[in-house]
């Protein structure tokens, strides 16, 4: 039971794309998406223990190990030119009711140790305002449909997004799994919204 490499897909038709580029004539709200791993074996296991128990000591050791594959792989080409750019890291938040639960935000997590890796900086730019519950077992037009509206900006916190802002500009939006793609559409269209340029899909696994 290992770790397989996740071939990359176009965020908005989810078919192959080599270097997770959204195709030129596909529509979403995402520029591109990058997943390490294929979410099943070993990964699978991790993710779950790290989602739902907090074990994150393994899992950002392995983590760690594949972030230099996502810097030597040519499949990563176009994600290394747009780190360089310096995006904001955004963590995909829980609800609230889902947070007390849980006590932790496994994005968040995430989203730490992949700012921490590449130097970039880590913001909960978004909250989720809509608790859409489960979506494992939904269809993804069910899922799609729930997760409309899910989000939007966090005022408590106070953010630049003029043309002239670092916000503005890009944004790594992070996630542990990739499914069907909703909720990191949902997330990212409100960031659209909002006045940011781009912003790239990075997740774990799918």
């Amino acid at each position: 039971m290992g770790i397989w490499e996740e071939e990359q897909i176009c965020p908005g038709c989810r078919r192959n794309s080599r270097y997770g580029l959204k195709h030129g004539k596909c529509e979403g709200p995402l520029e591109g998406l990058t997943c390490l791993w294929a979410y099943e074996g070993l990964a699978r296991k991790l993710i779950m223990k790290a989602k739902y128990k907090g074990y994150y000591d393994y899992l950002g050791e392995l983590l760690a190990a594949n972030e230099q594959r996502a810097v030597s792989s040519p499949e990563f080409f176009y994600f290394n030119k747009y780190l360089e750019e310096k995006p904001v890291v955004v963590p995909i938040p829980l609800h609230p009711n889902r947070l007390r639960k849980r006590g932790f935000n496994q994005a968040e997590k995430i989203a730490v140790l992949v700012g921490n890796y590449w130097g970039l900086e880590v913001k909960n730019l978004i909250k989720r305002i809509i608790d859409t519950g489960q979506q494992v077992g939904r269809e993804r037009s069910e899922r799609l449909k729930v997760m409309e509206g899910a989000f939007q900006i966090n005022k408590k916190l106070a953010f630049d997004f003029t043309q002239d802002s670092q916000y503005s500009k890009g944004i790594l939006l992070v996630d542990d799994v990739w499914t069907t793609g909703a909720t990191l559409a949902s997330a990212a269209r409100t960031l659209k919204k909002a006045g940011v340029k781009k912003v790239w899909g990075f997740v774990l696994a799918r």
